[in-house]
This record gives C-alpha cells, structure tokens and sequence, in this order.
C-alpha cells in the first residue's frame, strides 16, 4: 500500500467513524424528551408514571371495590350517591390522607417493625380541588352545580416517598371528568370522596366535549354501552336509577381501626 492510498483510507474511515458519532449524538438529543414547553402539571404526571403501579388492593379505599360487568351494573348494583361532571380546577400539593384517620405525613418515616415500607405511605393522595359543573346523580340539598370539593386522587409523592395503584387513572389539572363516587362522612375525619370503583371516571374530550374516553382498561368495559357520548352518559344515569331507585344519603363510619392493625 502506498503512502498516498494509506492516508486516504485513514481519513475515509476516520470520516465514517466522526459522522456516526455525531449521527449518534444528534438522533439521541433528539430521542430525548423534551420538557422545556411543558407545564408543572404535566412534569408531576411525567414523574408520577416512572412510579412502579403495586397490583395490591389500594389500602385508602372504604368501600368494597367489586368488578363491575357494564355500566348498568355499576349505576345499578355500585349505588353510587354521587355522578357528577367537574372541573379539576386545581392541583394541591401530595400528601398523606387516611379516611381512618390513623397516619399523617409525619408518620412517613416511621416504618413499624417487620414492615418494609412506610405504612403511611400507602395513604399519598393527590388533592384536587374539584368543581361541579353538573350533577346527574347525588342529594340536590348537599351537592349543587358551582360547589368545590376537594377530591384526593389514589396517588402521589412526598420526599423519598411515592405511591401508584394498578388500575387506578391519573387525572389533569385543568381537565373536565365524569366521576362516579360512594361518598361517606366520617366521624372525627371528614367527608371522603372514594370513587365507586377506580375505573368509575371518565374525561371529557378537549377537541369535542359531547364525548368522552375511559381512562383504564376496565374502565372501557364500563362506559362502552354509552357509546362515549356525554349526552347518552347523562340519559343513562338516570334511566338506570329510576328503573331500581336507591337512597342517595351519606352514610357515616367510625372509623375502629389502629395503628396496630386494620
């Protein structure tokens, strides 16, 4: 090989290693996610979904958590006192909320013997503050079109801390959802907004609000009799609750559970 030919096989090859590098760095910066544009709500929904979903039964709910066939048997057999359409007005910071009563954020970093984790924190919510836009189903003399609630949505994350069902949607700040709720009040803690079933929510589509998407797989087994039509939905409710009426009052629980064992 000559000198002239050696040279310019040096630089052919070193020509073709620079150009994949750099092809590499450039595809690369740009197979990364960009999160300038994105806004605070989305970044805590971006960080929400790197939490690992435990399949365990989620420790904050009250109620029974049954599987429902269709949409009749949720309305129907589910009893939901509250249907409401609403507005997630706004996104509250996480914290520890346990309808019993029994842990707060303090109790984080205290994990009982024997235990691996921190009870408490089994219990993150992520508070909403949630107006009513509609109600389709609930007591007219305790819920009313323009009230606030605040809605403690079955995930979060606090310091070290963080917390995601399987099954369970996440919700937006911002956003308009249909909610299905078996609501209780109780003794010595509070109103508790628990969703008849994790799956019993719906959003409201930005780009046409006569329709809406089930947020969870099971949710589609749930709302695919209404066809995704707001109105439809809406018709439902009540055709199904004034074929097999049932008492729409708040019950109330006292809580009798410890610390030491649920």
């Amino acid at each position: 090989m000559t000198i002239r030919k050696f040279w310019l096989a040096f630089f052919t090859y070193f020509a073709f290693f620079a150009i994949m590098i750099l092809c590499a760095f450039t595809f690369g910066q740009a197979s990364m996610l960009d999160t300038s544009g994105m806004s605070e709500d989305e970044l805590f929904q971006l960080d929400m979904k790197t939490v690992k979903a435990t399949d365990q039964a989620p420790f904050f709910a009250l109620m029974n958590q049954t599987e429902y066939e269709d949409f009749a048997d949720l309305v129907q057999n589910g009893q939901p006192n509250l249907v409401v359409r609403v507005t997630l007005e706004d996104r509250k910071s996480c914290r520890v909320y346990d309808p019993f009563g029994q842990y707060t954020n303090a109790d984080l970093y205290n994990i009982e013997p024997g235990a691996s984790i921190s009870a408490a924190s089994l219990y993150l919510c992520t508070p909403y503050e949630a107006k009513i836009e509609e109600v389709l189903l609930g007591d007219p003399e305790q819920f009313k079109e323009g009230d606030t609630f605040t809605f403690y949505a079955p995930y979060g994350m606090y310091g070290d801390f963080a917390v995601r069902y399987e099954g369970c949607p996440m919700f937006s700040e911002g956003r308009e959802y249909f909610l299905f709720f078996s609501v209780l009040d109780v003794n010595g803690v509070g109103r508790w907004f628990d969703l008849t079933h994790p799956s019993a929510a719906a959003e409201v589509m930005i780009e046409d609000e006569r329709t809406f998407y089930s947020m969870t797989e099971a949710g589609d087994r749930l709302f695919d009799a209404v066809g995704y039509d707001c109105e439809e939905l809406v018709e439902q409710v009540a055709e199904l609750y004034a074929e097999a009426e049932y008492p729409l009052d708040i019950p109330s629980l006292t809580p009798i559970s410890t610390k030491a064992g649920r």
